[in-house]
This record gives structure tokens, sequence and C-alpha cells, in this order.
């Protein structure tokens, strides 16, 4: 069994909590599916969704055998049939990780490892638009939401409040930013209740609560949510309908907000395999009640 997730690029290391309800109870209908079994989940580690608003495309990363190589792809949704995964146009050449569509679609952000002029080479957020023709050159993020140490894996609500992972100040953390007359104010650190070392920290589209991976001494990755209170980010809760005895991160909404989709390296694809063998991830989603009722 594996006790710990450890990606080269990926936060883990996350906490939430709820008044009312939370996502590890009534929030949650169904059990976790396995997400396109052979077109998107294979025999490669895949990890990290996310989802236009219209629910046709899915962008996710692939990694290869020995996780070297990370390259985004897509694959669109017939019904409930998903088509053969192609890697995005934009992505292939560097590392490029954590994709994120905007809730209205025209902005596709993600972290890559490509050169910024004038800058040391680092895991820093790029973006590109949607176009007439599909989407644009990659452009870099630039500062503030940039720095010189590595920021990675972020999330925006519909309101325009950004959520990432840095080591701009030491140790890897969450900060919080949020658009004002077109431009991002400058991070400042957020902690959800008492845990400020939390990692992929995913923001629901209404900005009521997040998604964020922990990993408590001793254990391994796990997914818990937060809940927005008057006072701040509530203390982490598990949630529960979506962790395993293996490691599980990287979550991101489907269109709508109804359905969740993550990362787990509990057997799927590939099946068991001795402990002493890091099993690739696939995805895998959960339907959420309609409506959501959430956090108050």
């Amino acid at each position: 069994m594996r006790r710990r997730i450890v990606y080269a690029v990926l936060p883990w290391f996350v906490t939430a909590g709820c008044a009312a309800h939370h996502l590890g109870s009534t929030m949650v209908a169904g059990n976790a599916e396995l997400v396109g079994p052979g077109v998107i989940s294979t025999e490669l580690p895949e990890f990290a969704t996310t989802m236009t608003p219209d629910g046709h495309t899915l962008f996710f990363n692939r990694a290869s055998a020995d996780r070297s190589k990370l390259t985004i792809m897509m694959s669109s949704r017939r019904g409930e049939q998903w088509t053969v995964a192609v890697a995005a146009p934009f992505s292939g050449q560097y590392r490029d990780v954590d994709p994120f569509v905007m809730p209205d679609g025209r902005r596709l952000y993600f972290t890559s490892d490509r050169p910024r002029p004038g800058r040391p080479v680092s895991m820093n957020f790029w973006y590109v638009e949607r176009t007439a023709d599909g989407w644009s050159e990659p452009r870099d993020a630039g500062d503030p939401i940039n720095s010189d140490s590595t920021d990675i894996f972020v999330s925006i609500s519909r309101s325009g409040e950004m959520l990432f992972n840095s080591t701009r100040d030491g140790p890897r953390r969450v900060y919080q930013s949020s658009i004002r007359a077109g431009a991002w104010r400058g991070p400042v650190p957020v902690s959800f209740g008492s845990v400020i070392d939390a990692g992929n920290p995913m923001i629901s589209p209404d900005g009521r609560y997040a998604i964020l991976v922990r990993v408590a001494p001793g254990a391994k990755a796990d997914l818990w949510t937060s809940c927005r209170t008057p006072d701040g980010w509530a203390e982490p809760q598990p949630l529960i309908a979506a962790n395993s005895p293996y490691a599980e991160f990287a979550a991101g909404f489907g269109a709508g907000a109804h359905e969740l989709y993550f990362t787990s390296e509990r057997p799927g694809i590939v099946g068991a395999l001795p402990d002493s063998i890091r099993p690739p991830s696939d995805l895998y989603r959960i339907r959420l009640e309609k409506g959501f009722p959430g956090c108050r």
C-alpha cells in the first residue's frame, strides 16, 4: 500500500472543513468511477483535470512511464463516451502540468518549465486564450502571479479569486489573489483553519469552498474540503467519498460543478502492484448532489 505521494512538480498536503454539510457525507451521490478507461486513464500516470464550461472537453496530464515527460492532454465527450486523448496543441515540448480552464472558458492556465526571458528556469504559470481557431500561443502570466520560485496548481472562482501553491517565501504553501480592473493583485499567503501546508488548492466556481490535498504525519495524500466563513477558511474535513487507502490528489470540477474529478493511485488500469513499486495514477470522478448544498 502506498503511504505517501511525491510528485516532482505537484503540491500535495491539504485540509478543509465545513459547517453543516461536507463533500464526505450528504453532498456526494454514488461511488468513484474510473474516467475513460483505455482512452483517458491508461497504464501511464494521469493526473490533474479541468473541463470546459460546456462539459465537452477534458484537459488532464499524462506522464511518461518514468515521469520525466509531462504533457497536457485533451479529450472530447460524446454522450457518456470519451474520445482517445491527444496532446493539447500548446503542450508537448516542455514539462507542462496542472491545466485550469477559467469559469468563462476564455483562458486556460497551466504550469510549465518553459523559459522566461531574463528569469531563472522554474515551474511558473502560463496561459492560452480561446480564439476562433482554437487556442493561442502560450503567454507568460507574469508578475505578480509568477515569481522566481516554484509556482504551481492555480484555480480561479467566477468572481476572480485565485488560489495557487508557491515557494516564493520559503516552504510551499497556498497563496490567494484576486483580479481588479483586469490585473491580478499581489498574492498573500492563506491558511485553512490551522493548516498552512495545504496543496493542490481547487476553489469551487462559486468560491464557497476549496478542495485541498493534505498529507497527515505518517500517512499518504488525501483530499480534504474547507468552507469559507466570515472569518476566513474553516478547518478542513476529509473528503470521504473520494479517499481510499491509496494516495488521492489534484481535484478538478466538471461542468456545472456537479462532478468532481480527482487523481488516485488505487489499483485501476494496471491493477495492484507490490508495495515497493509506485503505481501509476488514474483519473476518477464522483457525482455531486444537484445544487450542491455544501458550505453555508
